[in-house]
């Protein structure tokens, strides 16, 4: 005849082994859990054994990993500002701040996005002032960082604009939403990036419909674009409401 185990000892083991579950379960979220880290770094002190900075950034990370967390840089930075981003665990990140010449470690995070306002919140008058002075951004090259653009809107036609500006240095990043002929000689040029974005979401990418190109969809980017540099459209509105003329403020920018 079968023995069993009476009730109590039963309850006991059961709890036990749902204890250490946890317990593991915890401390391997804790180990693996990442972040991205935007790195400011001080360009003066890179040690002359490296060639180029991004060979001293790549040395910085590889000295706070470990071999099973291999940590690899998304973007380096030389513009506004030097340095790099990265994925890095909470400790890593704590080693890089004490490491010479890194001025920052910042961890990267989600922003909530603004509206603009009118002209004439601004002051800006169409007869007279900066706005007519400035022939409405003729010839100024406008850069917005957003959710990114929508090029068949008509505030992006390039309808009586002269060519683009010979100090434009930059390119049109091109994807099978986002054509060689959405750029033009209003939108000039257009990259996407997302190498941050597709890094912390992880497998869960293909849930968020989004779009790994220009190519706004949210709506927000082409409303900030259209705002600072959109040209003039005639009888625009929200369907059938609030019929009017809409204009950026760079119109020929």
């Amino acid at each position: 005849m079968a023995t069993s185990l009476p009730p109590p000892l039963l309850l006991l083991c059961f709890l036990f082994f749902s204890f250490v579950s946890v317990t593991v379960s915890t401390q391997t979220r804790s180990i693996d859990q990442t972040k991205t880290y935007i790195i400011h770094a001080s360009k003066s002190e890179k040690p002359t054994t490296f060639s180029t900075h991004h060979r001293w950034y790549s040395s910085i990370v590889g000295s706070v990993s470990t071999s099973h967390q291999p940590s690899d840089i998304l973007y380096t930075y030389e513009r506004s500002v030097n340095g790099f981003s990265v994925r890095l665990t909470r400790a890593q990140a704590a080693k890089l701040r004490r490491l010479p010449g890194i001025l920052s470690v910042i961890p990267d995070r989600r922003r909530t996005l603004h509206t603009t306002h009118t002209p004439s919140f601004l002051g800006l008058a169409d007869t007279f002032g900066i706005w007519p002075n400035s022939e409405y951004g003729d010839d100024v090259i406008v850069g917005v960082l957003d959710t990114g653009i929508w090029p068949e809107r008509e505030s992006f036609s390039d309808e009586g604009l002269p060519p683009v500006p010979s100090t434009w240095k930059g390119s049109c990043e091109t994807t099978s939403d986002f054509p060689a002929t959405a750029c033009n000689r209003k939108i000039i040029g257009a990259k996407a990036y997302y190498r941050g974005y597709t890094a912390s979401l992880g497998s869960r990418l293909n849930e968020t419909g989004g779009t790994l190109s220009p190519r706004d969809t949210e709506g927000h980017g082409t409303h900030t674009a259209s705002t600072a540099a959109g040209a003039i459209v005639k009888d625009a509105g929200f369907f059938e409401f609030a019929r009017g003329e809409a204009r950026g403020m760079a119109t020929k920018g």
